[in-house]
């Protein structure tokens, strides 16, 4: 039996090792995530309301930017936001028939939308990792200072999007949310992950269409609540 020299013999190991943790610490930084969203107190006391909304949300991302975009049962709606998080520039984005209008927030302005959402407070961190949907996740528990609820949020540990949520009210959980509540102008929503696609995904992927006219923070943030006091839900 021939010897392997010592020196061959830690190369060997040197390239396993390196292949090992290169695999364990891949990052994925482009691609799309699939939500399906459910109103839990609207489904309780208003389910005449629920053919109007959006049951699924696409997540679409590149480049430390990405855009959600809200799925309508029908057709000549659109709801969602474009994200820069290298910038940090937001802009929501909301259609309906014609009536196309966008605003634009950045890190001094984005109390306007925050001062209407309610914050959360991180009561443990400290959750084991576990897969889900294929990719290392992680358990969070926050606690709402606006009713003390208790909520887990399932967090992605391998989706590579620096500073994710600094525009959302969980702007002290670092990586992508796949599992989790929000509150919004009296309605509530549950947004969950049922597939993460990794894809090549195009550079111009956020650009906004011309057909968006811009609007004053003020003004927009209005419009939406009119539109969403319809929605409003109290247990």
């Amino acid at each position: 039996m021939k010897k392997i020299p010592v020196s061959c013999l830690s190369l060997i190991l040197f390239f396993l090792f390196t292949c090992s943790c290169n695999k364990s610490k891949t990052r994925i930084k482009e691609g799309k995530i699939e939500y399906e969203i459910s109103y839990p107190c609207l489904e309780k006391n208003h389910k005449s309301l629920m053919f109007l909304l959006p049951k699924k949300m696409v997540m679409t991302f590149n480049g430390n930017v990405y855009k959600n975009e809200f799925i309508f049962p029908t057709k000549g709606s659109e709801l969602g936001l474009i994200n820069d998080c290298n910038t940090k520039n937001l802009k929501l984005i909301f259609g309906l028939g014609n009536n196309n209008k966008f605003t634009s927030l950045d890190s001094s302005s984005i109390y306007y939308l925050l001062d209407d959402l309610p914050t959360y407070e991180i009561i443990d961190l400290d959750g084991r990792p576990f897969e889900y949907l294929g990719t290392s996740c992680k358990e969070i528990k926050v606690k709402s200072l606006e009713n003390d609820s208790i909520y887990n949020i399932i967090t992605a540990n391998e989706i590579d999007i620096k500073d994710v949520n600094w525009c959302t009210p969980f702007n002290e959980i670092p990586n992508v949310l796949l599992d989790y509540n929000i509150k919004q102008y009296g309605m509530e929503m549950h947004l969950k992950a049922i597939k993460i696609n990794k894809e090549y995904v195009e550079k111009d992927f956020y650009e906004l269409e011309e057909t968006f006219n811009y609007l004053k923070i003020k003004n927009y943030l209005s419009e939406i609540k009119t539109m969403l006091s319809i929605f409003k839900c109290n247990d």
